[in-house]
């Protein structure tokens, strides 16, 4: 595990466009590495919010390009929103596309691979924040060991949530006045991860044991939200998410207020659209109106305005690509 930081600028949330060399001079200074683009490359811009231990980017590149990496000093995972890429780390060869997950890069894990016409949000993670995460998880467990087994979600389902948390959180990180709730943030993040990935610390798929009688706190929305993950498919209603969490409805909304910034619900909406998507986009769903109704979404005028609000497309345009 690294056990420095990524090169940090101020102000905390930066940005930058441009292309050619400066693009690439850019991107190696703000991942800490030498990327070795090659290709035209195209215009690159490139959002980061910056948190400490966590920062948030959003990145586009208009063009195909090759990449050769030497390892970044931290820990990426990369969600693909448009286009499409391959990475290999570890004679492993994932292939994306828009609406997949990975772990790109940290630790000794140099990477090769190639994108056309990239747009991703990536979330990048300090060896501080792993670290938390993993001692919260298994105390007696080395941090600077983790390892992943697998750089992909061990389920559609499991890729949702992952993908509906960064969402709630990049969007509301705690700001720097607020440490204790920045950490919970952190913590949270961290623990998505590894319940999200495989990897030698924990296993992801497996059901956790033992209530925290504690209520509000950052381990009833983990509990939650593998809750949400295994039973997305399901009639979930607040009373028996709480019941699941053993806590109280209005203890598991103060929760999610608290630490997400918005309901049980409204996180359960968000992970039913992003498998929805991938029904649509994968070809298991045989039309729009079939997938929307199995994960819950009855009325079609307010399921196409989510959906869009969600993924900057109509639900159709989905379908139509996995057809072409």
């Amino acid at each position: 595990m690294p056990t420095s930081p990524l090169p940090r600028r101020a102000p905390e949330v930066y940005d930058f466009e441009g292309d050619g060399d400066a693009a690439r001079e850019w991107l190696d200074t703000a991942y800490g590495t030498s990327f070795r683009l090659g290709g035209r490359l195209g215009t690159v811009r490139h959002h980061r919010a910056d948190h400490g231990a966590i920062a948030f980017d959003h990145l586009t590149i208009d063009a195909r390009f090759t990449i050769d990496s030497d390892p970044v000093p931290a820990l990426v995972v990369v969600d693909l929103l448009h286009g499409s890429s391959e990475y290999t780390r570890d004679h492993v060869t994932d292939r994306l596309r828009d609406g997949d997950s990975v772990v790109l890069s940290g630790w000794e894990m140099p990477f090769t691979g190639s994108s056309d016409a990239l747009e991703v949000r990536d979330t990048v993670f300090t060896a501080e924040a792993l670290t938390s995460a993993v001692e919260d998880v298994v105390p007696d467990h080395p941090g600077e060991h983790l390892t992943f087994t697998s750089y992909v979600p061990h389920s559609p389902a499991a890729g949702a949530r992952w993908r509906a948390t960064v969402d709630l959180l990049s969007t509301g990180f705690p700001g720097a006045e607020a440490p204790l709730a920045r950490s919970h943030a952190s913590r949270l993040l961290g623990h998505t991860l590894l319940h999200t990935f495989a990897n030698n610390v924990v296993d992801p798929s497996a059901v956790p044991r033992g209530v925290d009688a504690s209520d509000a706190t950052p381990s009833t929305v983990r509990r939650a939200l593998r809750f949400i993950e295994e039973h997305a498919d399901e009639d979930v209603t607040v009373a028996r998410l709480a019941q699941a969490c053993g806590v109280t409805p209005r203890a598991l909304q103060y929760a999610f207020r608290r630490h997400l910034g918005c309901t049980p619900m409204a996180c359960l909406r968000r992970v039913r659209l992003d498998l929805v998507r991938q029904a649509l986009r994968d070809g298991s769903a045989l039309n729009v109106g079939e997938v929307a109704v199995r994960y819950g979404f009855f009325n079609p005028g307010r399921f196409a305005a989510g959906y869009r609000q969600a993924f900057h497309e109509n639900p159709r345009d989905t379908l139509s690509r996995s057809h072409s």
